[in-house]
């Protein structure tokens, strides 16, 4: 309901109805409308980090962690996309102190990021005119987007978009090779 209608616009008794009880025996099991959001959003916000966590202990190297995290992070959003959307549209309805683990997180999430790719600008595998914090930026609005327009009965699986963000990400970023004056 909040998916479909916002949170603001979703009430309690809304949701009791919904699951065909009483506004009053909502409250047995949750305590507020706001503590079921949270719970919601934590639950995304924790699947998140068990592929990040894998991806930041890998050895790879920094390129490929960056495309490990896009087509995991795309994949992710395209298969729970009622919980994608809660997280990346109704987290600013949580109050401060609730709502500043989760903005910590996604921080550590785009440093990563910034430090892979400046990494990879240092070792020569990524464009020395890239910008990091503007290229973090730009991978996590892209690969947040899906939640808006990702259908799963579209053409392609979450998996395949994931696989193809990460090639337009790595495309974009990789340095080129020097071209070769004779050919």
């Amino acid at each position: 309901m909040f998916h479909e209608r916002g949170y603001a616009a979703t009430t309690t008794q809304e949701i009791g109805a919904a699951l065909g009880m009483l506004k009053g025996s909502v409250y047995y099991y949750i305590s507020s409308k706001q503590d079921l959001l949270f719970e919601l959003i934590a639950q995304y916000h924790d699947d998140t980090l068990e592929h990040f966590e894998r991806i930041v202990a890998s050895g790879a190297a920094p390129l490929d962690k960056v495309r490990a995290l896009v087509a995991a992070d795309t994949a992710h959003v395209a298969d729970n996309i009622e919980r994608a959307s809660l997280f990346h549209t109704e987290w600013r309805a949580l109050p401060p102190e609730r709502r500043q683990p989760i903005l910590d997180e996604r921080r550590r999430h785009e440093t990563a990021v910034e430090e892979w790719l400046t990494a990879g600008q240092a070792a020569g595998t990524v464009r020395a005119e890239v910008d990091p914090r503007t290229a973090a930026l730009a991978l996590f609005g892209m690969v947040n987007s899906v939640s808006r327009w990702f259908r799963a009965d579209g053409r392609k699986t979450g998996q395949q978009v994931g696989e193809e963000f990460a090639d337009l990400v790595v495309g974009g970023l990789a340095a080129r090779a020097p071209s070769d004056p004779d050919g």
